[in-house]
């Protein structure tokens, strides 16, 4: 058996509540938004795919060896995008993610490679830390819904202190994905 993995940071209670307002806000009749559970809000590291069960002792060790070496760190959450920002068909809103120390672009390096030792291919695309917002599954006018999450385009949200690394498992079901930790690693050991 195997399970669907990924590797990710928490956000705060506060930090979560504040951002997943956004979804009441802006909602409309005239689209069709998976919005993400506020209580699930996470910043991804690295999305890992269906890990078979024999592997996730390593995985997990892979994290916390990973997570000891980087300092714990304070990030900013702030503004709101559309995907892709203009034209083309609208496919997710995200939050976006400042990451002043550094160390968060280092840890996520960091755990890439000693990823790919296990075997997990690196992504192609460059990381660009971010909290899914919400995915679109139809706009009938989607730039009508462009223009109500340009309000959020510049927001504030706040800082959020990472103290430590989760690796979770997540079951798809029809109402949305659940998540569910299987490990966590804390920063700086």
């Amino acid at each position: 058996m195997s399970l669907r993995t990924f590797i990710a940071l928490d956000l705060d209670a506060d930090l979560r509540s504040r951002v997943g307002a956004i979804a009441d806000a802006v909602n409309s009749s005239d689209a069709k938004v998976r919005w993400t559970d506020p209580a699930q809000l996470h910043v991804t590291l690295s999305f890992l795919g269906d890990v078979p069960d024999n592997m996730m002792v390593q995985v997990c060790s892979a994290v916390a060896d990973v997570s000891k070496r980087i300092e714990p760190f304070e990030f900013e959450v702030r503004g709101v995008a559309c995907v892709p920002a203009q034209g083309g068909q609208l496919r997710m809103f995200w939050v976006g993610i400042a990451d002043p120390t550094g160390r968060l672009a280092q840890l996520h390096d960091t755990l890439a490679e000693a990823l790919a030792e296990l075997g997990f291919r690196p992504e192609a695309r460059r990381f660009s830390p971010h909290i899914t917002l919400g995915r679109v599954k139809s706009a009938r006018d989607a730039q009508a819904l462009r223009e109500r999450m340009a309000v959020y385009r510049d927001e504030q949200f706040g800082l959020q202190y990472a103290g430590q690394v989760v690796t979770y498992t997540s079951m798809l079901t029809p109402t949305g994905p659940i998540h569910t930790a299987a490990a966590h690693a804390k920063l700086g050991g």
